[in-house]
């Protein structure tokens, strides 16, 4: 019963992050960023089971949760990094454009 409510709230609390994350500007310009979160989506899902079925917090099961759960974390930094960087790339090249003189016809 234990893991089916955990389960549960892991599979509800990565949904409404998700749908949060959707909404970042550089979404749906970067697929490096989508894969690399996705990815961290699963890894949480490792970590999360290792913790769970660790019977003590000095036990291997405990250490491997938290490696899965750095490797998580890393996915998610990288996968913002890369969010970030295109949204400030993009905003770059309009802001170039921008500052082009029209041209003028004679």
């Amino acid at each position: 019963m234990e893991s089916t409510i955990t389960a549960i709230a892991l599979v509800v609390a990565l949904s409404v992050w998700h749908l949060r994350n959707r909404r970042h500007p550089g979404w749906r310009a970067s697929a490096d960023g989508r894969f690399t979160i996705f990815c961290g989506y699963a890894l949480v899902v490792f970590a999360v089971y290792w913790l769970a079925s660790a019977p003590t917090a000095t036990t291997w099961e405990w250490a491997l949760g938290n490696l899965w759960a750095l490797a998580a974390m890393l996915a998610f930094v990288t996968g913002f990094g890369a969010l970030n960087r295109v949204t400030a790339e993009h905003a770059e090249y309009a802001r170039l454009l921008e500052s082009l003189e029209p041209a003028t016809l004679r």
